[in-house]
């Protein structure tokens, strides 16, 4: 007699739940980035919360959003420390509102925007605990809105001006002065960096300076490099303008130099004189090319 054997599959579901606050502990200690919360936003309703009170940055595109769909989109995120608006035309009226939110912003990023939104900038000031301020690609920047910037966030530490054109050449010594306290200053690309406007260029604190695709020469390196001479890392990037006997200023006033770009420089003789700047500044730790 035969018998069909029958298999019987014994499975065990197991329907495991962990509290809101074990997954927060566990996203924390993953050491993921904020682009990796879009990927663990999707697994659940329950991560997608997690996950919007973990987000510290956000980017906004300009899609034809009201205010108020903007304003709806970053009331979703309680801890954010940085917001960037990319190409955004109604900041002065999403500015002001910020203050309403629970977040208080160390870093703010304007990119790609017709001009500064001088109202709202202000208007934001008032709460601000702003220390990192970016206006790049800005078509117009005025000296009017530099003056703002200096008067608004004179704490500021950070400053992103990179590829800013027609900004009047009196404006930035003078924005500088109110922000006694930048450490980070970034003019790649800029159009501010005639001799003229050096002359007033004292950053006592400033550390980090990028000077990359602009017209900087020997003699304006030397002025700057005489009154910041704390520069740890200048960058000068495709500085046409730039030869080995400004580098060797930059080597002798920045005492503390560790380490310098000049990815692109024109002058060759820079690279063949690698042992000479390292004897000049012995605390040179990077030179790229």
């Amino acid at each position: 007699m035969n018998r069909k054997r029958t298999k019987t599959t014994n499975s065990l579901k197991f329907n495991v739940y962990l509290p809101d606050e074990c997954w927060e502990l566990v996203f924390k200690h993953l050491l993921i980035n904020d682009d990796d919360y879009n990927s663990l936003s999707l697994v659940s309703k329950q991560f997608l919360s997690i996950t919007n009170r973990l987000r510290s940055s956000l980017t906004i595109k300009s899609y034809n959003q009201t205010t108020q769909q903007v304003l709806h989109l970053i009331g979703r995120f309680p801890k954010l420390t940085s917001l960037n608006f990319y190409g955004h035309h109604d900041l002065d009226s999403i500015l002001p509102k910020l203050y309403t939110f629970p977040f208080r912003l160390t870093s703010l990023k304007l990119s790609v925007i017709r001009t500064i939104p001088a109202s709202g900038l202000v208007a934001f000031s008032i709460t601000s605990t702003l220390n990192s301020l970016t206006c790049s690609h800005t078509k117009f920047l005025h000296s009017a809105h530099m003056g703002i910037i200096g008067e608004c966030f004179p704490e500021l530490q950070r400053l992103d001006l990179s590829n800013c054109k027609n900004i009047y050449v009196r404006s930035l010594p003078r924005l500088l002065k109110e922000c006694c306290n930048i450490t980070h200053l970034n003019l790649t690309a800029s159009s501010i960096i005639p001799l003229s406007t050096m002359m007033d260029f004292q950053v006592p604190t400033l550390e980090v300076l990028n000077l990359s695709r602009t017209t900087v020469n020997d003699q304006t390196l030397y002025i700057i490099t005489k009154t910041c001479s704390e520069i740890v890392q200048p960058s000068l990037d495709y500085c046409d303008y730039v030869t080995y006997k400004g580098v060797k200023l930059v080597l002798r006033n920045c005492k503390q130099l560790r380490e310098i770009n000049l990815k692109g420089v024109k002058d060759n003789t820079i690279k063949s004189n690698v042992a000479s700047m390292v004897l000049l500044r012995p605390s040179l730790e990077n030179i790229t090319f």
